[in-house]
């Protein structure tokens, strides 16, 4: 432990002493609103406006100019995408409309409704997929403790769809259910090797019949049975869609949120559309959804993404219509339930008190519309508005919500009658009055103002300057909220390219491990555990609970345990110890010695070790325009070695290192754990011995027709691997 502490004593003083300070480490600045030359004006539009810059990146934009570039990035359906497009061979559903994703991998909720009605599809195929669920849903029932059978129930239908209760409203009977649920794999045995080859020996067409139609506690054997590189050979043969059905057959919602996850990450990975993919995650984070809402809700993300991706760079008030009438956000703030007190189904629920009390006026996604989405907190709206605009979105709902419905207007429970909204009467016109009001808020003053602030704070800094800001709002309103211009405004901004807007921004663990996997050129086979990864740093996709969605601000994500918790990230990255990603630092070290960027790396240390240095200088060379601090250089030769990135990785896969967590990474630990109780599996990364007998980030546990997470191979200078962990971990590149 001799090692890591040095490693800890070392680099968090590297670390939590220069990332205080806005400033470039290596370069004091002497006039903050100096303006930047030619070269830092191209990497601080690739900074800002992808996941990070790569070498090609930067040489692209310096070839046709930092304009061109960025003309050509607003207008993304003029851009090739398919190197990206055909890494999404591997998620078939993700291709398929609401409507056919739903009716091949059905919700938790039409599994309940089968199992009781006993209706299973005529299709072969179909019947299968369904029939193995509601058998499970039937184990799940007959394995259920005696008291808490509702709890049971509902932690059925948590298990298919990866939804999460928050910790206070678990009780002593739905730990009970969760201890049956996980009983059900406890209890199998492992299935007889004889067996095994005896279904390994088939054909792939008539393997995936037999998988297909095994019983659940079959498929529980079998996976037991074909554990390491035979479980693999399980799927060998098969269609991207035979094994993506297969992995259904454990949970369709489960399946559908592991490809969701991985197929968004892939994307801002490795998209020739970066600035649509930055502007679609901004606009994800604006328009929040959290994917524990309800058992429904992964199903509909897909979709949801889509509708943000093709209005992420038109105008906003499209955008606010579009995600006001989005399946995703109608469950997710209630408004698919709400029904006005006078209307009439409210009326006719009254005067037969037999049929079932309706759920009243909801006023959640009116609340959240005016402070989150359009005016903000200070917009000058009062409790009258908020409830004024939840009647005015009455009967917003959805049509067979169960099986794929998108968004219908239900003038039986719409509120009648005009309402008064900012001082404005709403007259009465059923879905009219709707969309009437999110004109109201769209061409307001106040959103204007507050969308400026917060594309502003996404971009340039934590406090933008006030003249910027105002003549970004004063563009959005003559040009009737047009994203482009928007964007425009600000980069034209004499305010934008500045010493000042350098190294003002701290990275969120999105752009972080996005960042570090698109620069050292990493080749990501299976994105799960970039995925795990961010819940680790306290990120994860689709994972903020409150509607606030996440926060772009340096206060919240810088502290030491924060950065040392990415420190050891880049490292278990940099030396292949993370499942699914290989990255090759051997180009990077065999380049000649006039390929240099910054010689002066070369004698800004008091190393004694001119191959440590060396190694240390083409490595910066890859990862940096701007040499970094001669602190950070001088800690990178130093500590640089395995046995620091070994202990690293093993820190990194274990639960938090005892460090105070964010509240984010708080939520995170309990949805897996809360996941681990209801699968009675891990569902996140966990120490295993890797080739060389060191504990690293294991492969992850799958079901039948994952893609192995396999690890890369061990560096074969792993000298200058971890110095490209600790370089990654820098102050310098924690920033953008």
């Amino acid at each position: 432990m001799r090692a890591s502490n040095a490693f800890r004593a070392g680099l968090s003083a590297v670390l939590c002493g220069t990332l205080a300070a806005p400033a470039m480490p290596a370069a004091p600045r002497m006039d903050p609103v100096r303006p930047l030359d030619k070269n830092a004006r191209a990497e601080l539009m690739l900074q800002r406006f992808t996941f990070g810059p790569t070498a090609s990146d930067l040489q692209n934009i310096r070839s046709i100019g930092i304009e061109a570039w960025f003309q050509q990035q607003l207008n993304p359906q003029n851009i090739s995408d398919t190197s990206f497009e055909t890494r999404m061979d591997v998620y078939p559903a993700l291709r398929m409309t609401q409507a056919e994703r739903l009716q091949r991998y059905p919700e938790p909720a039409t599994i309940r409704v089968l199992a009781r009605s006993g209706r299973l599809p005529a299709d072969p195929e179909l019947r299968a997929i369904v029939s193995d669920q509601v058998e499970f849903y039937q184990m799940v029932q007959d394995n259920k403790a005696a008291k808490g059978q509702q709890a049971a129930n509902s932690m059925a239908a948590s298990m298919m769809s990866g939804a999460v209760e928050k910790p206070m409203q678990q009780s002593a009977a739905q730990a009970q259910a969760q201890a049956a649920v996980a009983n059900l794999e406890q209890t199998t045995p492992a299935m007889e090797k004889p067996q095994v080859d005896s279904i390994l020996s088939l054909p792939p067409n008539d393997r995936y019949m037999e998988l297909l139609h095994m019983p659940p506690a079959e498929l529980i054997a079998l996976r037991k049975g074909a554990r390491g590189p035979l479980e693999a050979k399980l799927v060998d043969g098969m269609s991207p869609l035979q094994k993506e059905t297969l992995l259904a057959l454990s949970g369709t919602n489960r399946m559908i949120n592991a490809e969701t996850q991985g197929a968004r990450l892939l994307r801002d990975i490795y998209s020739q559309r970066q600035l649509e993919a930055v502007m679609t995650d901004f606009w994800l984070n604006h328009f929040n959804i959290f994917s524990g809402k309800d058992g429904q809700e992964p199903s509909l993300i897909p979709q949801y993404e889509q509708t943000v991706r093709d209005h992420a760079l038109g105008h906003f008030e499209d955008l606010l219509v579009a995600t006001a009438q989005s399946p995703a956000m109608l469950r997710y703030l209630d408004n698919a339930t709400s029904t006005g007190p006078n209307s009439l189904a409210a009326q006719r629920e009254r005067r037969n008190p037999k049929n079932k009390a309706n759920s009243g006026l909801n006023e959640n996604y009116a609340r959240e519309l005016m402070e989150l989405h359009t005016l903000g907190v200070n917009g000058g709206y009062t409790q009258k508005d908020v409830t004024e605009v939840a009647k005015v979105f009455t009967g917003w709902t959805l049509e067979r919500p169960y099986d794929g419905g998108d968004y219908s207007f239900n003038p039986n429970r719409h509120e009648p009658g005009n309402k008064t909204v900012l001082g404005k009467t709403i007259k009465s016109g059923g879905e009219d009055e709707g969309r009437d009001v999110l004109h109201l808020l769209a061409t307001s003053p106040a959103t204007a103002h507050f969308i400026s602030v917060e594309i502003a704070q996404r971009f340039v800094s934590d406090a933008p300057a006030k003249a910027m800001v105002d003549r970004m709002a004063q563009t959005f309103l003559k040009s009737d909220g047009d994203i482009k211009a928007v964007l425009l405004t600000m980069v034209h901004s004499p305010e934008f390219f500045t010493t000042a807007t350098v190294n003002a921004k701290l990275k969120t663990p999105l752009e972080y491990v996005t960042s570090a996997v698109r620069v050292s050129g990493a080749e990501v086979t299976n994105p799960l555990p970039l995925v795990q990864s961010l819940q680790q740093l306290g990120m994860p996709l689709y994972g903020c609970m409150p509607p606030t969605g996440y926060k772009w601000d340096e206060e919240t994500w810088l502290s030491s345990s924060a950065l040392i918790n990415r420190m050891n990230f880049s490292l278990a990255l940099a030396t292949n110890r993370i499942g699914g990603v290989n990255v090759d630092w051997t180009p990077v070290l065999t380049a000649s010695g006039e390929a240099l960027m910054h010689p002066v790396a070369m004698t800004s240390t008091t190393s004694s070790d001119p191959d440590a240095m060396r190694k240390e200088s083409l490595l910066e060379a890859k990862l940096f325009e701007v040499p970094v601090s001669a602190q950070t250089r001088s800690a990178v030769i130093s500590q640089g070695n395995d046995n620091v990135a070994a202990q690293a990785s093993q820190q990194f896969s274990q639960t938090n290192n005892g460090r105070v967590l964010t509240q984010a990474e708080k939520d995170a630990q309990q949805q897996d754990k809360l996941d681990e109780m209801m699968t009675a599996r891990r569902n996140g990364m966990q120490p295993a011995k890797t080739a060389g007998g060191v504990k690293g980030q294991a492969v992850v546990q799958r079901g039948l027709g994952a893609t192995p997470a396999k690890m890369g191979p061990p560096p074969t200078d792993r000298q200058a691997a971890a110095m490209a962990g600790l370089l990654l971990g820098s102050p310098e590149f924690q920033r953008r």
